[in-house]
């Protein structure tokens, strides 16, 4: 009868096992749409015999646990950092590139210009072609400023936007932390698997905005270094980053404890931001500076070596509004000369103090053609056909690499989901088979039962 009794505690320590594995199968499929989840996988062991005599004291629940892979997950952070940048790179540029190709962009603006002192040399003695050379010029030179300061705007956005990024690194890395301490009395407890889910999208979250290198701890949780190695999170202790107003500009300075990190952060949506902010915008208004300070010396040189009907000559065409160095501030700095702007009669139409003289400005509408840019090999017109494919190319190129990385995040992500993720029809398989194993224990219970009754009865006679 000892035995009988040993069976029947046998049979419920397994119908409570399969009915635990039902619980199990029903959270999944619960959670099928629930980001960040991951499969519940109950892990069964055999209790052994207490005696030579004893087939085994049936079955427990040993465990349960996520069904995950690690080095999936890694890959599929590394992959979401990458597109995260470019994506982050492509819409940055995009809004530069908006400065480039509005409605009075420079080339047409160019022209204008140059056909104004075509129309000049046509009737070089006429004050109304020397309004219409000095208006062409200040529409010109307004473009020009406009489209500088469409740079620097776009910068500035560039720059708000990683400002945002650090507040969201920090967000998260403070949650992550509070799991990690919230690990010491969950990491046994099922509700661990559910901090573990949490924390893992959080990481994933963390990983679109900046490179991260992930470390699991002992105990459950995980600590992140960032950057070239910096700590982001170690244990329950964040290292929060700063956002330091730095230069004329006002750009932000990425620190950390102190260090500057702003040229460490290469990945993520702020990687791809502070590249846009720090080399590609600079290098599209470096350029613009130079080929406004060419377009100024170019149309001065000739200017100055012309005469205006009263004979005067050496009068400068353009100017600058503050001073420059070398080229930088050109684009932002290019007005008319005071002087013309007071007196368009000083406009310089002959080469010679002869009167009806019209080679000065025919010399000026000429320098459309000159060579004066990328080393003598460009017109100025070409200099600047040649900023905006640079812009429009690197803008396209971010958004194929950003589109491929996102396939290959998709082609990732489908793999772990297939390690991870729940099947509905794959859930219902373990469900009928959970649910089979009860009424099998069931009916093995209801035998033992039974047996009992009868010996009790027989006993009892």
């Amino acid at each position: 009868m000892a035995d009988l009794f040993t069976s029947l505690g046998m049979a419920a320590r397994s119908l409570e096992a399969q009915r635990f594995a039902l619980d199990a199968t029903g959270q999944n499929i619960a959670n099928v749409n629930t980001p960040g989840y991951t499969r519940r996988v109950v892990d069964f062991a055999a209790i052994p015999p207490t005696s030579p005599y004893s087939a085994g004291g049936g079955v427990t629940v040993q465990d349960i646990r996520s069904q995950r892979d690690v080095l999936l997950e890694r890959r599929l952070q590394q992959e979401t950092t990458a597109a995260s940048r470019e994506g982050a790179l492509a819409d940055a540029l995009g809004v530069a590139e908006l400065s480039l190709t509005a409605p009075d962009a420079l080339d047409e603006r160019l022209n204008e210009f140059f056909d104004s002192f075509a129309r000049l040399a046509d009737s070089p003695m006429s004050p109304v072609a020397r309004q219409e050379v000095a208006l062409q010029g200040a529409s010109l030179a307004s473009a020009v400023r406009q489209t500088y300061e469409g740079l620097a705007q776009a910068r500035r956005d560039t720059n708000t936007r990683i400002g945002a990024g650090l507040d969201q690194i920090n967000a998260l890395a403070s949650r992550i932390a509070t799991i990690n301490d919230s690990y010491g009395a969950a990491a046994a407890d099922p509700a661990g698997l559910h901090l573990a889910d949490e924390q893992a999208e959080l990481v994933q979250q963390l990983a679109a905005l900046a490179d991260i290198r992930v470390l699991g701890r002992p105990g459950g949780g995980v600590d992140i270094d960032i950057a070239d190695g910096r700590p982001l999170v170690v244990g329950n202790t964040t290292y929060a980053l700063s956002g330091t107003t730095t230069g004329p500009d006002g750009m932000l300075q990425v620190t950390i404890n102190g260090a500057d990190i702003t040229q460490e952060i290469t990945g993520g949506e702020v990687g791809g931001l502070l590249i846009a902010r720090d080399q590609r915008i600079p290098g599209y208004m470096t350029t613009l500076d130079e080929q406004a300070f060419e377009l100024a010396d170019t149309i001065n040189t000739i200017h100055a070596s012309g005469y205006d009907p009263a004979g005067n000559t050496g009068q400068a065409f353009f100017a600058f509004s503050s001073p420059i160095v070398g080229s930088t501030g050109a684009a932002r700095a290019l007005v008319i000369d005071p002087a013309i702007t007071a007196d368009p009669g000083r406009i310089a139409a002959a080469g010679s103090p002869l009167p009806a003289d019209n080679q000065a400005a025919r010399a000026l509408s000429d320098a459309r053609d000159a060579r004066v840019l990328d080393g003598g090999t460009a017109t100025l017109s070409e200099g600047w056909g040649r900023l905006v494919y640079r812009v429009g190319r690197d803008v396209q190129s971010a958004r194929q690499e950003s589109a491929m990385r996102q396939e290959v995040v998709s082609q990732v992500a489908t793999l772990r989901d297939q390690v991870s993720g729940v099947s509905l029809d794959e859930e219902a398989m373990q469900m009928m088979k959970f649910q089979r194993a009860y009424e099998a224990n069931a009916r093995f219970f209801r035998v033992i039962d039974q047996t009992l009754d009868v010996l009790l009865n027989t006993v009892a006679r």
